[in-house]
């Protein structure tokens, strides 16, 4: 071996040192830029969705308020009927005065004031 041997030995060395240092710092570097993503993404994903979260709380407040407007709606309706269907039983002059009223019939002397509807202004 003549004496460059060595010297190049050594610079061999040192390069592969400093490669191995660069690649470790490229290596924290990276494992450093994939954690900035992922606590970016973990920031950015909520953000994103809360209009979203937002708009479908209002639309089920929207729909639980349509729900209740129906319920009672029904259960008024329901409430009606079934008073009409007790006063029939019970009193025969009602089913007179309806089926009266229905068939626009009246008795002899009889007057009758037919009111037209109320409609009330928007």
């Amino acid at each position: 071996m003549s004496r460059k041997d060595p010297d190049k030995l050594r610079k061999l060395h040192v390069r592969h040192t400093r490669l191995r240092k660069r690649n470790a710092q490229m290596s924290t570097v990276n494992r450093l830029a994939f954690c900035i993503l992922v606590i970016a993404l973990c920031a950015v994903i909520p953000v994103t969705a809360l209009p979203a979260l937002e708009k479908s709380k209002v639309l089920e407040e929207t729909y639980h308020t349509e729900w209740q407007d129906k319920l009672r709606i029904a259960a008024e309706a329901k409430d009606s009927s079934d008073r009409e269907h007790r006063a029939i039983q019970q009193d025969p002059r009602y089913l007179e005065i309806k089926a009266r009223e229905r068939l626009k019939w009246s008795k002899r002397g009889e007057r009758i004031l037919v009111f037209p509807e109320f409609v009330a202004a928007k």
